[in-house]
């Protein structure tokens, strides 16, 4: 099948180079594409290729005036792992470079589909995060037909950082989310994270699959050492922010009654001067800040158990299933994990669960888990292990993505 792949998501060579290009200002973890996102979507462009689909994939850099340096930015075009990437040339000034992007976008979405016009398996699927670029892309398909698929890791109104989008929010909020929620319309078929998700955007039940995360099916390879620590490491990285439930952990820890307990943390957030300033409390905190995705990987794969503290209370959790713990689960570590409304079911057997919002709950289930040997906890982590690389690999996903092209592409022909 032939797949124009829309989203904002560089190739590996200009990923860097936007990265080197900020201001000297500017903090790399709060601007530009986040390495969980550029990880998500390069799993999935990995596992099309391998089930010998076509791929060209088309991109709008995420690049602002206000993070980065340069204001003209040339058209690229390379190829990666036989992947074919084309980022869009921009000016970076505010409203023009959304403005051209999407220009540009349409010509080249049209240019496409008329190069694979007497190709009947051909698909356009769309990164739903990319929502400037929705509206063209519909305008485009309009002009010469195309099946589209979105791929919705989140609902704007939903995000955490959006939170007040339902309620008393901007008029910008509120107008956003109509827009967007016109322009899903018009789309053919959709992957969501969470059943929630189809049940807020789906309004004319078009056909949708359930994807709530993928590994790389690569890890195979990457077995976990071993011997484990010597001590009972526990590890979180990640957005460090209360509502990501933070702060329960690091004062959850501090209540649990173990000196042969460490705890480290990865990442960046504005819960990290309070991070900072617990450590010299309690010296069994460790504290890294942000460290590239490899080294988190092979730290994942040291540790004793690796933690996610999400509160399951919060509206926003029903309609996310944090790529984090997909990471976590194939690294052969054991997961404890709050049990987030969006996690399915199949999932309970091969993860520890922490029963509740609070820091007491945090410290207890610290006590609950390593009341177990270090024989049963390495098993729990292994068989965790297999049930992702067997069942939720790159391959197999990317797989169920194209299938429901085809789907999308049969209803077309009998409709």
């Amino acid at each position: 099948m032939e797949i124009l792949y829309i989203s904002s998501v560089p190739s590996k060579e200009q990923f860097n180079y936007i990265k080197q290009m900020l201001k000297s200002n500017i903090n790399v973890s709060k601007y530009g594409m986040q390495e969980s996102g550029y990880k998500f979507h390069h799993l999935i462009l990995d596992g099309m290729v391998e089930n010998n689909n076509k791929v060209y994939s088309l991109i709008g850099r995420p690049i602002s005036s206000k993070s980065h340096k340069k204001t003209y930015w040339k058209n690229v075009i390379n190829e990666e792992n036989n992947i074919i990437y084309e980022h869009i040339g921009l000016i970076n000034i505010p409203i023009l470079k959304n403005f051209f992007a999407g220009v540009s976008f349409f010509f080249k979405t049209l240019k496409w589909i008329k190069k694979n016009e007497n190709n009947k398996y051909k698909c356009i699927i769309i990164d739903a995060a990319y929502i400037t670029i929705i509206p063209f892309i519909n305008f485009a398909t309009k002009i010469k037909k195309c099946p589209k698929i979105a791929i919705v890791c989140d609902i704007y109104e939903y995000m955490a950082d959006v939170k007040d989008a339902r309620k008393d929010s901007k008029k910008i909020h509120k107008l956003i989310s109509k827009c967007m929620h016109n322009q899903y319309k018009k789309i053919d078929g959709f992957v969501f994270l969470t059943e929630a998700m189809n049940e807020v955007l789906n309004h004319n039940s078009k056909p949708y699959i359930i994807m709530e995360g993928l590994v790389d099916s690569k890890m195979v390879s990457k077995k976990p050492p071993k011997k484990g620590p010597k001590k009972d490491i526990i590890m979180y990285a990640g957005a460090l922010r209360e509502q990501y439930g933070v702060k329960n952990l690091v004062e959850g820890f501090m209540n649990y009654a173990n000196d042969n307990a460490e705890l480290w943390i990865f990442g960046a957030g504005d819960y990290a001067p309070v991070i900072e300033n617990q450590m010299r409390k309690d010296k069994r905190i460790k504290f890294y800040g942000i460290v590239d995705n490899k080294t988190v990987v092979e730290k994942e794969q040291q540790v004793s158990l690796l933690i996610n503290p999400r509160p399951f209370n919060q509206e926003f959790t029903k309609y996310s299933f944090p790529s984090k713990n997909m990471e976590y689960m194939v690294s052969g570590t054991p997961l404890l994990t709050t049990k987030l409304p969006g996690m399915p079911q199949e999932y309970y057997d091969y993860v520890y669960l922490i029963n509740g919002n609070s820091k007491e709950d945090i410290t207890n289930s610290l006590n609950e888990v390593f009341s177990h040997s270090y024989k049963e906890l390495r098993e729990k982590g292994l068989k965790t292990r297999e049930f992702v690389l067997n069942k939720k690999n790159n391959v197999i996903q990317s797989n169920r993505i194209i299938n429901l092209c085809k789907e999308v592409i049969k209803n077309e022909e009998e409709g």
